[in-house]
């Protein structure tokens, strides 16, 4: 793959991935999946790449700007993936609350129609 292919590869890559961390931030869901196609196409065509023999062979401006869009991708992912975390856990307690009140309202109208 030629350098300038590749350096363009990583930006819509970079750019893929910051838009999901902000969908993420942003708690809008949908449209954080439907950037999910585009993120694997991106991934898997960079994973079958000798990257690291291309990015040597580039000049050393787009070389500085792959790895800063390397930093920049592990960093947006390591975030993302703290958000997404964070949100599980904030549903999963939400949903045990539920779960409670819904065991409490059962067991309240058993004891109504009891009576």
């Amino acid at each position: 793959m030629k350098g300038n292919q590749l350096l363009e590869q990583y930006e819509q890559f970079n750019y893929v991935i910051e838009q999901m961390l902000i969908n993420a931030r942003d708690e809008n869901w949908d449209l954080l999946v439907s950037w999910q196609t585009k993120y694997l196409q991106l991934s898997k065509g960079i994973m079958l790449v000798d990257d690291f023999a291309s990015i040597e062979n580039m000049p050393p401006q787009h070389q500085d700007i792959v790895r800063m869009y390397i930093k920049n991708i592990l960093s947006y992912q390591q975030q993302l993936t703290q958000l997404i975390i964070a949100r599980h856990t904030q549903l999963r307690e939400l949903i045990g609350k539920h779960v409670d009140y819904q065991n409490k309202v059962g067991n309240y109208q058993k004891i109504a129609s009891l009576m």
